[in-house]
C-alpha cells in the first residue's frame, strides 16, 4: 500500500478509507490545549476535531488528495489546522508539539520504526504521543501479514526514552457497523493496540 494507492482511495472514496475516531476524546480528556501533530493525518478528520476543541494542529500525509481535503475543510470551518504533504518516516517537523497523534497510519515493519521516531523527535519536553494502531490479533481475520501490525508491547520497543502512560487493547465492538464499510466484511468488531506515553 504506496503513496499512489493512498491517493487513489481518496480520490474514489475517501469516506470508506478513514476510520472513526473512538479514543481522543477520552485519552486526551486531561490535557491542556496547546499545539498538536497529526502524523498520517489522512484527510484531517482528527486534527480537525483537535482544531475544533481549540488546538493548533499541524497533519501531514503523504497523500496530496487527502491533504487537498483537509485544508478545504479548515478553510470552511475557519480552523486553526494546517496540512502538510510529507511522508511520515522521513517528514522533519519545523517545530515542537505538546501533542503527536498516529492513529491507523504506521505503514509497518521498519518504516513504523521511522514514524515513531519523527513523532518523538517531534514532541516537546512534558508533550504526550499518543498511538492508536490494529492490533497484531487483527492479522489472521484480515488475511494480513502478522509483521504489517503490532501489539501494544511492540509499540513500546520503538519508544526508547518516553515514560509509557498507558500500552492496551481496546475491543471496539462496532467499529465497522455501517453496511457500506468494506473493512466490516469479517464482522463490525476490531481490537485496537492503544499506547499513550509522555517525553521526559
Amino acid at each position: 500500500m504506496d503513496r499512489a494507492f493512498w491517493n487513489d482511495a481518496y480520490k474514489e472514496d475517501a469516506d470508506s478509507v478513514m476510520v472513526a475516531d473512538r479514543i481522543l476524546d477520552v485519552e486526551l480528556a486531561d490535557l491542556p490545549v496547546g499545539t498538536a501533530l497529526d502524523l498520517g493525518c489522512g484527510r484531517g478528520s482528527n486534527a480537525l476535531k483537535l482544531a475544533a476543541k481549540g488546538w493548533s494542529v499541524i497533519g501531514v500525509d503523504w497523500a496530496d488528495h487527502a491533504i487537498a481535503l483537509a485544508t478545504e475543510a479548515a478553510k470552511q470551518r475557519r480552523l486553526d489546522a494546517g496540512f502538510v504533504v510529507g511522508d511520515i518516516t522521513t517528514w522533519q517537523s519545523p517545530r515542537l508539539f505538546d501533542l503527536v497523534i498516529s492513529t491507523y497510519a504506521l505503514p509497518g515493519g521498519e518504516a513504523s520504526a521511522q514514524a515513531l521516531q519523527r513523532a518523538i523527535q517531534a514532541l516537546a519536553p512534558g508533550g504526550t504521543l499518543l498511538v492508536a494502531e490494529w492490533d497484531r490479533s487483527m492479522a489472521a481475520l484480515w488475511n494480513f501479514d502478522p509483521d504489517e501490525l503490532m501489539t501494544p508491547a511492540q509499540i513500546v520497543a520503538l519508544l526508547p526514552g518516553l515514560t509509557i502512560e498507558k500500552a492496551e487493547v481496546i475491543r471496539i465492538e462496532d467499529m465497522f457497523a455501517s453496511p457500506d464499510d468494506p473493512r466490516g466484511g469479517a464482522g463490525a468488531k476490531a481490537t485496537i493496540a492503544l499506547v499513550r506515553a509522555r517525553k521526559n
